[in-house]
């Protein structure tokens, strides 16, 4: 036969109180719906594709490029597209060629690079 228990289990008679260090915000738990960085930053990319569109429109005219053994006629937006291509293609060789030289002098002088 089994008995019964004399005691019931204790009970906690109330939840233990918040922590007083940091008080309680429940609207930290939702983003806010107003991110002023965020539509900063949307305008900016509508206002610079703005202006590249009106670029582009503004630059149709057709001329004529001579090159060494050839001729051609092209719009005015795709020579200066093929520049601005070949002004970034030189200036990451230059600066490769650079940072070749550069840690080359290094290793010669027993240094170490700053950038690795």
């Amino acid at each position: 036969m089994v008995e019964p228990p004399d005691e019931p289990p204790p009970v906690d008679p109330e939840p233990a109180p918040e922590p007083a260090g940091e008080p309680f915000f429940p609207e930290e738990d939702h983003p806010s719906t107003w991110q002023p960085m965020l539509y900063a930053k949307i305008a900016l990319l509508l206002l610079v594709l703005a202006y590249v569109i009106a670029f582009v429109v503004q630059n149709t005219d057709q001329i004529k490029i001579d090159f060494v053994f050839e001729t051609a006629r092209v719009h005015l937006i795709w020579e200066m597209l093929l520049l601005l291509a070949a002004g970034l293609v030189g200036g990451v060789l230059l600066s490769q060629l650079h940072r070749h030289r550069r840690r080359s002098k290094l290793a010669k002088r027993g240094g170490k690079p700053r950038d690795s």
